[in-house]
């Protein structure tokens, strides 16, 4: 059964249907979350939320329509994440996913991993628009076209938020330099 198939038949109440779909998208929804969260009990919880108010609002969907499945469903996980955010005010600590190989290699992850973070801490202090364009972009690989699909707005308008995101993300990282050395 192909992706329209099974949605339309998730919209009559099969459930066989939603078990396939599920099963096609899970690991999609739960990549996408993961490079968002950074933390993979997050992120599978936030992919459970996601699956949970896709079988709530599945009625929503227009299978017909232009849009692609997928990109609905990523943009129930992403509006799962940003109200989370908004609820929480936390931030993430991913300490525990330096993977080490050896004793050699532990003051290189470790640099590498507080660079990261400092780099993740200035992204969370851009406006959302940015913030999110800029983690679609850079974090999920996808086109400006994509994103622009995704979130239902201009492309020029992707890139502008792209672009002033990046602009003040510079700005941010040469103050934490300056404050550091």
């Amino acid at each position: 059964m192909d992706e329209k198939a099974l949605v339309k038949a998730c919209q009559k109440g099969d459930r066989q249907a939603f078990e396939a779909l599920i099963r096609l998208f899970y690991p999609y929804v739960s990549r996408f979350l993961l490079k968002m969260t950074l933390d993979e009990s997050l992120a599978e919880d936030l992919t459970q939320d996601t699956f949970l108010k896709m079988i709530q609002n599945i009625e929503q969907f227009d299978a017909d329509g232009g849009a692609l499945f997928g990109t609905w469903l990523i943009a129930i996980a992403k509006h799962r994440y940003i109200d989370l955010l908004r609820r929480n005010h936390e931030e993430w600590a991913d300490v525990d996913s330096l993977q080490i190989a050896d004793g050699h290699d532990m003051e290189a992850n470790a640099l590498r991993h507080l660079q990261y973070e400092d780099v993740r801490e200035a992204i969370s202090k851009l406006p959302k628009e940015q913030e999110i364009a800029i983690r679609l972009k850079y974090e999920e690989d996808l086109t400006i076209q994509e994103i622009a699909e995704q979130s239902g707005v201009p492309g020029k308008t992707i890139k502008s938020r792209i672009h002033e995101g990046t602009v003040k993300l510079r700005k941010l990282l040469r103050g934490k330099e300056r404050e550091n050395g």
